[in-house]
This record gives C-alpha cells, sequence and structure tokens, in this order.
C-alpha cells in the first residue's frame, strides 16, 4: 500500500488550467457561510472584506488541491473529521470513483475513527434499532459486570474544586459553542446559553435539580450563568463527568461525547441535537422545548431497550471502532487501520492523506 501525507502548506502550485472544473464543482457559499458562522461564534470580523479574501483563498487552495490530485490519481483520500475547509474543497474535487476515509478520536475510550462516510452526525453507523437487534442474535453480548472507567478531558486551566451533588439531578453537560456539533447539527439549540435556559425551565416547571457542568476545553466563559443558579441549578465544573454522570438520574445533552459515556455507563440519555446514537429505544429525543419537557414528566417511564444499548456498545466496539488510539500508533493499531483501509479496496496503488 503506497501513500503521501500532504498538509496545506505542502500542497503544488495551484493548477490554473482547473478553474472551470473548480469553480462548477465547489459550493462557495456554503463553505463562506460555514467559516464566517464560526467567526460569529468567535465573535470575529466575518465582513465584505473578509468575505472577499476568503474566496481568493478558497479559490487558490481548491486550485492546489486540483494540482495535486491530477499528480497523484489516488484511488482513496484520507482526511481528518472533514469538516475543515480544506478538507471540504480536496473532497469536493475529487474524481469519481475516488474512495474516501475520515479519522478522528474514536468514539470509545482507546479507539480511533476510521469511517467511509464522515464522523459524529454524518458517520456510517446504522441508525435502526432492527440492525442491533438483529445482530445481538449473532453474537455474544457481555454483561455489564465490568466497570467503565472514562479517559477525563484535560481542562485549560485550574478548575474549582468539587461541589456536594443533590441526591436527585439531571445532569447537562455543556459543550464547546465553537465546535461543528454545536453549529452544524444542533438545529434549535444554537448555544449554551440556550441549553442553561432549557436547564432553568425544567427547574421552575418539572421541579427537578439540574447541575451543569461547563466543557474542560471551552474557551468561552459564563459568569452571567453562575448568577443566575438558584436553589435547583448548579455548576460542578470540578466535579468528574463520570462522577456526575453516575450520580444522575439522566442526562440531556446536544449531541456530546458525553452522551455516548451515559451509554456506557448505562445511564438513561435524552438529547436535543443531531447526533448519530439518536436511535429508537437507546436514547429518547426532543425536537422543542415542548417535548424536552414532556420527556422530562415523564421519566423514568421512556420506552428503553436494555439489550439495543448493549447490542448497540458491542457493535461499536467489536466492529465500527478501530482498536487504540492513533495518538499511540502502535504496530497492531496501525495494522487494522491498513487492514480496514485494504479490505475497501482503496488502495490499489496510491492514496493521499491530507
Amino acid at each position: 500500500m503506497d501513500g503521501r501525507v500532504v498538509e496545506v502548506q505542502g500542497l503544488p502550485w495551484p493548477a490554473f488550467g482547473q478553474l472551470a472544473n473548480v469553480l462548477q464543482l465547489v459550493e462557495w457559499r456554503k463553505l463562506v457561510e460555514e467559516k464566517c458562522q464560526e467567526r460569529r461564534v468567535k465573535g470575529k470580523y466575518q465582513g465584505i472584506a473578509f468575505r472577499l479574501l476568503l474566496r481568493l483563498e478558497m479559490l487558490l487552495t481548491a486550485l492546489r488541491c486540483a494540482a495535486i490530485l491530477k499528480k497523484e490519481q489516488p484511488d482513496a483520500v484520507v482526511v481528518w473529521n472533514g469538516a475543515n475547509r480544506h478538507c471540504q474543497l480536496m473532497l469536493a474535487l475529487l474524481p469519481a470513483g475516488t474512495r474516501t476515509f475520515f479519522v478522528e478520536n474514536g468514539l470509545l475510550p482507546g479507539t480511533t475513527t476510521l469511517d467511509p462516510r464522515g464522523v459524529n452526525y454524518l458517520n456510517s453507523v446504522p441508525r435502526e434499532a432492527r440492525f442491533y437487534l438483529d445482530y445481538a442474535g449473532r453474537v455474544s453480548l457481555p454483561s455489564d459486570g465490568e466497570p467503565v472507567v472514562l479517559i477525563p478531558r484535560k481542562p485549560r486551566g485550574e478548575g474549582p474544586p468539587p461541589v456536594k451533588l443533590p441526591d436527585r439531578f439531571i445532569f447537562i453537560p455543556f459543550q464547546d459553542d465553537r465546535d461543528t456539533q454545536v453549529r452544524l447539527y444542533s438545529p434549535w439549540v444554537r448555544n449554551m446559553r440556550d441549553l442553561f435556559a432549557l436547564g432553568e425551565r425544567i427547574a421552575d416547571e418539572t421541579g427537578w435539580e439540574v447541575v451543569f457542568k461547563e466543557h474542560p476545553s471551552s474557551r468561552e466563559s459564563y459568569p452571567d450563568l453562575h448568577c443566575r443558579c438558584r436553589d435547583r441549578l448548579t455548576f460542578a465544573n470540578g466535579n468528574s463527568t463520570q462522577e456526575l454522570i453516575e450520580a444522575s438520574s439522566f442526562v440531556i445533552t446536544l449531541n456530546s461525547t458525553v452522551g455516548l459515556e451515559s451509554l456506557l455507563l448505562s445511564k438513561p440519555l435524552l438529547t436535543l441535537g443531531q447526533a448519530f446514537f439518536n436511535i429508537e429505544g437507546l436514547v429518547v429525543h426532543a425536537d422543542s422545548v415542548e417535548q424536552l419537557l414532556a420527556l422530562v414528566e415523564e421519566f423514568p417511564k421512556w420506552p428503553v431497550d436494555e439489550r439495543l444499548r448493549r447490542a448497540f456498545l458491542h457493535y461499536l466496539s467489536n466492529e465500527y471502532c478501530v482498536p487504540g488510539r492513533w495518538q499511540d500508533a502502535s504496530p497492531e493499531h496501525l495494522q487494522e487501520a491498513a487492514r480496514r483501509l485494504m479490505a475497501s479496496g482503496c488502495f490499489a496503488s496510491n492514496g493521499v492523506v491530507v
């Protein structure tokens, strides 16, 4: 298997002869709007001058992508995540028949994602409960006897001390407003201030206590939200996520990794955004504040299936995720990644990794 790793700065000179083809194939307006949306979240300028310069930068990058594709003529292209505009430019210009793979941090602890379709909500994980129930009939599902230990996320700085948790509460973890999971795949909850407001309504209208935790890697701070906390609203930034999941009655998330961790820890889950694990019988989902409040009131009478949960996690662990972390890149990990690429028929001769 041959391949080449390419970074943006290592792309060849623009192939100006491909200009007409590039202009036709790329969704310029979509890419510009996505970048401007990202800058709006960050509070950065996205006016006319920026948009013009961005279009010029993307055009030159697309022409450079066209140049390397013409030179290498790869059987497949492997990209990290795929959401970055440079990756999207490369993908838009692929000749018919060129295979793709997307790499990301693994969905489960100690794993890596290698997916032919995309990552997170765009991945190829089946979305039908029947698939997993049929799968459960073909394999031996393990029991939940072995304890799960989550890998803590590294905080950006020194955190506060842990707080004493209520006896009965809902855990709502924050996500990073800048992340594509929020910007692109959360249709009705725009940011964490919206999410906090939903927690307020839950506390006011149902009587539940709600515990929030800010995302440890987020650059955003929320002093105004801390000031709005009262008897039934608490931030527990110093407590571990595993402790908060296990001590809660159930978890509410947009679509974060904490949702998947909640399933690992056998905790009921309610989602608000687009998530690949929005599977009937595995989680409950709300598309509006009215649905959210109704589901909170209905707990614990949610229609969830324990066998489905175990089958779903077994499939991720044994079929979907690549064992091992890409950061460690052991020989066994690399061999398994190469086996999956070869099994797909991707690399008959050559490939490009971006």
